[in-house]
C-alpha cells in the first residue's frame, strides 16, 4: 500500500467511523424519546388522527403503498449492496479480480491501450486489431485453462513483478515450455514491456466486451476508502429500519390500548327528496372530526362545559 492510499484510508475510516458514531448516537436518542412518548400517551392525539386519515380509502392504500415501497427499497439496497461489499473485500485481498463462471471484470487503470502508437514497434500488425479501450473502462475477461489457448496478439490481463495488474496485447514469445514468457506491450506505448509474464501470471483473456467509463466507481468500490463507505451505508440502512420498525410496533401496541376509549356518535339527515345523509363524529379528548359520505369533512375543538357551582 503507498503512502497517499494510507493517508486517504486513515481520513475515510476517520470521517466514516465519526459519521456512524453520531447519526447511531442522534437517532437511536431520536427513536427512544419516540418511542417513550408513544409509551407515555403524549402522542395519542396524532396517532388517532393518523388512524382517522387511515379509514379514507385512498389515505389508506397511500400510507400502505407507501411503506411496501420503503420495505422494498431496503431489501433490494442490502441485496445489492451487500454483494458488492463482499466482492470488493475478496478482490482487494486477491488479484483484483473475481472470475465467476469463467468470466470476471476488471477496470483499466491507464491509458496504455487507448490507441495505436505509430512509433509502436509493432504498428503494422496493429492495423488489423481494433480492440482498444479507454481508462476507466470496465472490460471482460475470459478465463484461460491452458497455455494453447493463447494466441499472438490476444490481449491479457496479467500480473508483473510489483504485484501490479497490467492489461496489454502479446506481441510475441520467448523460450518454450514452463520457460516460456508472453512479449506484451500497450498499443499506446512506444515500446514492448520490460516485465515478460509466463502463464501462472495471467488472470485472464479481453473478450471484446466493455463498459464505458463506469471503471472509476467500481474502483472507488475496491478501495480500502471505498469498502469503507460501503460498509457504513449497509450499517446507516439497517439501523433506519430497525429503528422504523420499532417505532411502527410501538405505534401499533399503544393504538391497541386506544381502542373502545372513541365516542362514535352517527346522525342520519332527512332532506324533503327523501335522500338520506351518512355523518360519522368521532370526539377523541379536546377534538371532534367528522366524516360524511365523501370522507373526512373537519376536525374543531370541544371545549369542556363549566360545572354550574350555584353561584349566582
Amino acid at each position: 500500500m503507498q503512502s497517499f492510499e494510507i493517508i486517504a484510508l486513515i481520513v475515510t475510516g476517520v470521517g466514516v467511523v465519526s459519521f456512524a458514531t453520531i447519526f447511531t448516537i442522534l437517532y437511536l436518542s431520536y427513536a427512544n424519546s419516540t418511542v417513550a412518548e408513544y409509551g407515555a400517551g403524549k402522542r395519542d392525539v396524532e396517532l388517532i388522527e393518523e388512524t382517522i386519515y387511515d379509514n379514507i380509502k385512498s389515505t389508506s392504500k397511500y400510507r400502505a403503498m407507501a411503506r411496501k415501497i420503503k420495505q422494498a427499497f431496503f431489501y433490494v439496497a442490502i441485496a445489492i449492496l451487500i454483494p458488492f461489499l463482499v466482492l470488493s473485500l475478496y478482490t482487494k485481498l486477491t488479484t483484483g479480480v473475481a472470475m465467476i463462471g469463467g468470466r470476471g471484470v476488471i477496470v483499466v487503470a491507464s491509458g496504455s491501450m487507448s490507441e495505436k502508437n505509430p512509433q509502436n514497434p509493432n504498428i503494422s500488425a496493429l492495423s488489423k486489431y481494433d480492440n482498444q479501450f479507454q481508462t476507466y473502462d470496465l472490460i471482460v475477461l475470459e478465463a484461460v485453462s491452458s497455455e494453447s489457448e493463447i494466441k499472438k496478439y490476444d490481449v491479457i490481463a496479467f500480473t508483473n513483478d510489483e504485484g501490479v495488474n497490467i492489461i496489454h496485447r502479446i506481441v510475441g514469445f520467448e523460450g518454450s515450455g514452463e520457460n516460456r514468457r508472453y512479449v506484451t506491450s500497450g498499443d499506446a506505448n512506444n515500446a514492448n514491456d520490460k516485465y515478460k509474464p509466463s502463464f501462472d501470471d495471467v488472470i485472464g483473456r479481453y473478450t471484446g466486451d466493455r463498459v464505458p467509463w463506469i471503471g472509476v466507481f467500481v474502483m472507488f468500490l475496491q478501495s480500502y476508502s471505498g469498502i469503507l463507505t460501503l460498509a457504513a451505508i449497509i450499517y446507516c440502512l439497517i439501523m433506519i429500519e430497525y429503528v422504523s420498525e420499532k417505532i411502527y410496533k410501538t405505534q401499533k401496541a399503544r393504538l391497541g390500548t386506544l381502542q373502545g376509549s372513541i365516542d362514535f356518535v352517527r346522525e342520519t339527515t332527512f332532506d324533503e327528496s327523501l335522500t338520506t345523509r351518512f355523518t360519522e363524529t368521532v370526539r377523541f379528548k379536546d377534538y371532534e372530526y367528522v366524516f360524511d359520505e365523501d370522507g373526512f369533512v373537519s376536525k374543531t375543538p370541544v371545549f369542556p362545559k363549566t360545572q354550574d357551582n350555584g353561584d349566582k
